[in-house]
């Protein structure tokens, strides 16, 4: 018999409680979970907190979220769980959090190896050296920015975000402006590069990117001449900068610590899923409060608590002339309805209305913006680049998901009900798949 106290279930304290039958909760007001011990299909541990996927009868899944254990629980656990379930407890590591200082010295490093570069005369075995020299100070702030971005998402946005997006700023001001002859194409300097879009995306995501130029009051000669350097090149059209550096800025006053920072208006970027398995992230989000009701577009962090089409006044058993949904907005459409989407690096789950035609699957903020046929998918995928549609319950730890994988990355998706989930899977198998 296992017993831990002071263990936490959707908010209320109580006492979780295992033996060789069942694996159960009771809380202090009485409510109760009991589940088959035999039942559990999949179980992970994060910093005190403990995930469940259980397999119900008729092939439902549950996840059972458990908080507040203690570091010296995680043995017991594992035992019972290895010889009463059969299922191994998978630890992660703690999430990594990006310090300031540390990226600040790595960033310094590569403005003064990148500097180096091009003070070096062009074609010379001293300019491979000095490129040589500059691709390791690349390979440790690379290697840190791996870290960070697979970590805490909200630590690194209050990095990068600090005084109008100095530090991506600068970085990305060094990356377009250095001079490389020989490891231009090197591994480590386009992993960089990704990282650097990865953040920015991130940034815009939130709401908080800003252009960053150096000020003159604030930073160095060698970062004004880059500036210069990027600005003549913009001007000669000589540079990859996407559409949106042209967008119109407003210039901010220089504050004590010298920087010009440029806002920029960007709107929330719809990110797909990694093709990795990530489950970490499923730990780090907070316990989610319970909703009466969702709202278009609205976003939970439990989406088996909210229903998706909960607001939606028109029903699916609403027939037209014709035998179709009244509530379909595309003629030909095999089949839409509302689902949670899972985004790529937020791991926030998203509501959205999901189109299959013959020849792809879309996702739309709203069914409105579905009919209207001007406004933008949010996602695409197109027929032939489905390699296969399964059931997502244990990648996703949630109940009623289903997971769409192509060659580059998966999209998660959880549904109302079992029956929603087994058609969207067998309707987008048959229609996209690979042959």
């Amino acid at each position: 018999m296992l017993s831990v106290s002071n263990v936490i279930c959707e908010g209320e304290t109580g006492k979780f409680a295992a033996n060789a039958e069942s694996i159960g909760w009771q809380g202090s007001s009485g409510t109760t979970k009991v589940l088959p011990a035999n039942s559990v299909r999949r179980a992970e541990w994060s910093e005190g907190r403990l995930r469940l996927l259980c397999e119900l009868p008729e092939g439902q899944t549950e996840v059972l979220k458990l908080d507040n254990f203690q570091a010296t629980d995680f043995d017991p656990l594992w035992r019972y769980l290895e010889q009463n379930c059969g299922v191994y407890l998978k630890k992660h590591k703690p999430i990594a959090v990006l310090e300031e200082r540390d990226f600040d010295g790595a960033l310094k490093g590569i403005e003064d190896a990148a500097d180096r570069v091009d003070e070096t005369a062009p074609g010379s075995v001293q300019k491979k050296a000095k490129e040589a020299d500059l691709m390791k100070k690349v390979e440790c702030l690379r290697d840190g920015l791996d870290q960070a971005v697979s970590g805490d998402k909200q630590a690194l946005s209050r990095v990068f975000a600090d005084k109008g997006c100095e530090r991506i700023g600068r970085l990305r001001l060094v990356v377009d402006t250095v001079q490389l002859e020989v490891y231009h194409t090197d591994e480590r300097w386009k992993h960089l590069l990704s990282k650097c879009a990865t953040i920015e995306s991130l940034l815009k995501e939130l709401g908080a990117f800003r252009h960053w130029k150096p000020s003159k009051d604030g930073h160095s000669e060698s970062l004004l001449r880059r500036e210069m350097v990027r600005e003549l090149r913009h001007r000669q059209g000589e540079d990859d900068e996407p559409d949106d550096h042209a967008a119109e800025h407003y210039e901010e006053p220089a504050t004590a610590s010298g920087y010009v920072a440029e806002p920029v208006e960007a709107a929330p970027v719809e990110v797909e899923e990694s093709e990795e398995e990530d489950m970490a992230n499923v730990f780090h989000e907070p316990t989610p409060e319970a909703k009466p009701e969702a709202k278009p577009d609205e976003e939970v962090t439990d989406p088996n608590a909210v229903r998706a089409d909960a607001q939606d006044a028109e029903s699916d058993a609403a027939i037209d002339g014709s035998g179709r949904p009244v509530r379909y907005t595309h003629p030909n459409s095999l089949l839409e309805g509302w689902v949670w989407k899972r985004s790529r690096f937020w791991k926030r789950w998203r509501r959205r209305w999901l189109v299959l035609l013959p020849e792809e699957l879309r996702s739309f903020r709203s069914r409105q913006a579905a009919r209207q046929r001007t406004a933008q998918a949010t996602e695409v995928v197109l027929k032939g680049s489905v390699l296969r549609v399964y059931s997502g319950d244990g990648e996703a730890q949630q109940a009623r998901c289903f997971c769409v994988g192509v060659r580059e990355r998966n999209y998660y998706m959880v549904c109302d009900d079992e029956n929603q989930k087994r058609s969207w899977m067998s309707e987008i198998e048959k229609t996209l798949c690979q042959r």
